[in-house]
C-alpha cells in the first residue's frame, strides 16, 4: 500500500504527545516584494505582524486605541530627558519634553510633533523613543499634540487642532511657559503626522500674523488623500502589495476621518494637491521614504513639488524599508539610521 501524502507531511508523534497546529497567516509578505524588503524587516514581520488580524476586517472599537501595538516590540527605549510634562488645552492636548539645562544656551529651540496612527490612533504616549532623542541630541523642546480622533472627531478636527497647537507656542503664552525662541521652530510629524504637519506649515505661511517657521520634518508621510491602488498611473500602484500598512488599512483610516469624499482633494487633506503658491510657502523641508511603503511615490513626488517652488527640500530613501520603519528602529539598522539623519537634519536647522 503506497505510503500517504498526509502521513509523510505529519509523521506520527510519540505516545501522549500533541502537535501544535501551525499558526494562522493573515498578513503573508507578497512574494514580488521578499526580494526588495530588509532582511529585519521580514524576520519582524513574520514573528510579531504575520499572524495579526487585520484591523480594517473587524467593526472599529473605540477600546482599539488603547490596545498595545505589536510594534512596540521593535521600538527602541526612551532616553532620559530634563523633564516631561503634560498641558491640557481642551480640545486638544501637549507632552512637553524638555532638556536638561546644562545644554541651554539663550531660550530653547522648538520641535513641535504631530503623531501618526490614521487619525483614528495614537496619542500623547506615541513616538515617545523618538522624541526623547530628538529632544536630547538636538538640544530643543519637542511639544508633541495630540489631536482630537476619528471617527468621533471627523476632519478638519485633526488639522484645526494641530495648527492650533502652533499658534500656543508661538503666543506670548505659550513661548513663556515652554521658553522656546520663536523665531526657531520646527513642524514635523509621522504617518498621518506628517501630513498635518505638512498642512500646517502651509496654513502659517498665508496666516494674519504670518507664522515664520525654520523646517519641516516628514517622516512617511500621509500627503494624498486621493491616491489609490487601482491602476498602474495611481499613487500606491507600484507598492500595492506593501505590508502592514495596505491600501485597504489606508483606505479605512481615510473613511473614519473624511465624512465626505468631496474633502479628500482640499490641501489641508491632501498637501500635494495645494496650489504652487501654497507650497512655496513651505519652509525648508526634510522627508523620509520608506522604499516599500504605500505612501512612498507620494512622498517623493511632494518632494519634487517643492523643489519645484524653490523650497530647499531633501528626500531621502530607505531602501527595503516600510512603512514601519521608525517604529522599528530598535530592531532595524536602518531605522537607527533613520533617527539619526533625521535628529542631524532637525540640528543643523535648528542651531545653525
Amino acid at each position: 500500500m503506497a505510503r500517504s501524502e498526509t502521513s509523510s507531511i505529519h509523521p506520527k508523534l510519540p505516545a501522549g504527545k500533541m502537535s501544535t497546529p501551525a499558526p494562522t497567516i493573515y498578513q503573508p509578505l507578497h512574494s514580488s516584494l521578499l526580494p526588495k524588503l530588509d532582511h529585519e524587516y521580514v524576520a519582524f514581520h513574520n514573528e510579531h505582524l504575520a499572524q495579526i488580524i487585520p484591523s480594517e476586517s473587524v467593526p472599529w472599537d473605540p477600546a482599539s486605541r488603547f490596545v498595545a501595538s505589536p510594534l512596540r516590540f521593535g521600538a527602541q527605549e526612551k532616553v532620559p530627558v530634563g523633564s516631561t510634562r503634560d498641558i491640557e488645552k481642551g480640545d486638544w492636548q501637549a507632552r512637553v519634553f524638555t532638556p536638561e539645562e546644562k545644554a541651554k544656551e539663550g531660550k530653547w529651540p522648538c520641535l513641535l510633533w504631530f503623531h501618526g496612527g490614521g487619525w483614528v490612533l495614537g496619542g500623547l504616549d506615541s513616538e515617545n523613543a523618538y522624541l526623547t532623542r530628538v529632544c536630547r541630541d538636538v538640544s530643543c523642546v519637542v511639544v508633541s499634540i495630540n489631536y482630537r480622533h476619528a471617527p468621533e472627531h471627523p476632519y478638519p478636527a485633526a488639522a484645526d487642532d494641530s495648527l492650533a497647537g502652533l499658534q500656543w507656542i508661538v503666543s506670548e503664552e505659550g513661548s513663556k511657559e515652554l521658553d522656546i525662541d520663536v523665531a526657531r521652530i520646527a513642524v514635523g510629524g509621522l504617518s498621518a503626522g506628517g501630513g498635518l504637519a505638512a498642512t500646517v506649515t502651509m496654513r502659517a505661511a498665508f496666516a494674519s500674523p504670518q507664522i515664520p517657521l525654520l523646517f519641516q520634518l516628514l517622516i512617511c508621510p500621509v500627503l494624498d488623500n486621493t491616491a489609490t491602488a487601482d491602476s498602474p498611473d495611481s499613487r500606491w500602484y507600484s507598492n500595492r502589495h506593501a505590508p502592514f500598512l495596505t491600501p485597504s488599512r489606508m483606505l479605512n483610516y481615510r473613511n473614519h476621518y473624511f465624512k465626505n469624499s468631496a474633502d479628500w482633494a482640499n490641501f489641508d487633506a491632501s498637501p500635494i494637491l495645494a496650489s504652487p503658491e501654497q507650497l512655496a510657502g513651505s519652509p525648508k523641508t526634510w522627508i523620509s521614504v520608506a522604499e516599500c511603503d504605500l505612501l512612498a511615490k507620494e512622498a517623493e513626488d511632494f518632494g519634487g513639488l517643492l523643489k519645484g517652488q524653490g523650497v530647499e527640500t531633501e528626500v531621502v530613501v530607505y531602501e527595503g524599508c516600510t512603512h514601519s520603519l521608525l517604529m522599528l528602529a530598535g530592531v532595524m539598522e536602518k531605522g537607527r539610521r533613520l533617527v539619526s539623519e533625521s535628529c542631524e537634519a532637525l540640528k543643523e536647522a535648528l542651531h545653525s
